[in-house]
């Protein structure tokens, strides 16, 4: 009776599932959920032997109902549950600094919850502040795995600064906003740009950072606020104005670059990653499965 994409793709009706995620999402790129219709719909079969000599017999793993009952519900692989545990990865490899395998983790997370189920309100909720979750550190992954992929040997130049701005803007956990202050102090500090490393280094010091585990940090960075402010100056001219409110800062997901206030938009209907509108009808370079500016119907996680 419930006829969800991950429903479909259990009864492995593919094609059907496939459509009804093009309709709801805006789905232009099906590869990379090839490989997860195959886990949904295996993770629903099981096989009981057979008598000698015979086929072994294929029986379907059901989370409600029965064979001869009308109203089954199959198994369903990527819970809630299952995806907060990806999450929790994804964070753990973000701390650890190896941001192209959070990367991986994130955007592989944002693109298994196209077929998950949420069994209450609740879950629903929590499944759609994921895709949130997910976004913002794809993007944060995506801006320094950019960065590092830049020449290193070389003097810091501005647009290295400007990634390691724009990571500060993302909205991730504390603990890791801090490091992407921390980043930024630093390669602020060596590219020249003193008065900009100086409100990376108050923005650490007048945050909710301040405790014991973190106490060298907020030392170094109020040492380096005294060192900027006797300079007094930037090297480079940078597309990052330092006085707005982070909060207000708009990222475009193509071009990493900053979206003006004023500039018209357009949106990925999936993940929700914000463009200038000359990405639109372009892939989604964040959960890269939608197009960029469609207006679909959105993503449904339970029947209504």
């Amino acid at each position: 009776k419930r006829k969800l994409a991950a429903d479909l793709v259990a009864a492995g009706e593919f094609e059907e599932a496939l459509g009804l995620l093009r309709r709801r999402l805006g789905i232009i790129n099906a590869a990379p959920l090839e490989p997860l219709f195959k886990e949904v719909y295996w993770a629903t079969c099981s096989t009981l032997p057979g008598p000698p000599q015979s086929l072994s017999l294929m029986w379907p793993m059901l989370s409600e109902g029965n064979l001869k009952s009308k109203e089954v519900q199959p198994v369903i692989l990527y819970t809630m549950q299952n995806m907060l545990e990806r999450v929790k990865e994804g964070h753990k490899l973000t701390f650890q600094g190896k941001f192209t395998d959070a990367l991986t983790v994130f955007r592989s997370t944002l693109q298994a919850i196209t077929l998950s189920v949420a069994n209450e309100q609740r879950e629903e909720q929590q499944l759609l502040e994921m895709i949130d979750i997910c976004r913002e550190y794809v993007n944060l992954c995506r801006l320094e795995v950019t960065r590092k992929g830049m020449d290193q040997t070389g003097p810091v130049n501005a647009r290295m600064v400007e990634l390691a701005a724009y990571m500060t803007c993302c909205k991730v956990q504390p603990v890791h906003l801090m490091l992407t202050l921390q980043l930024a102090m630093t390669i602020s500090y060596k590219a020249g740009n003193f008065v900009t490393a100086a409100s990376f280094a108050k923005r650490l010091i007048q945050g909710n950072f301040n405790n014991d585990r973190n106490k060298d940090a907020i030392n170094k960075a109020r040492q380096l606020v005294t060192v900027c402010e006797q300079k007094a100056s930037d090297a480079h001219t940078l597309k990052f104005d330092i006085k707005a409110p982070p909060e207000n800062f708009k990222l475009c997901s193509g071009s990493l670059a900053p979206i003006s206030a004023t500039e018209p938009t357009a949106s990925c209907p999936y993940c929700g990653a914000s463009y200038t509108t000359q990405y639109r009808g372009k892939l989604c370079d964040t959960c890269q499965l939608s197009e960029v500016g469609l207006n679909a119907l959105g993503i449904q996680l339970r029947p209504i």
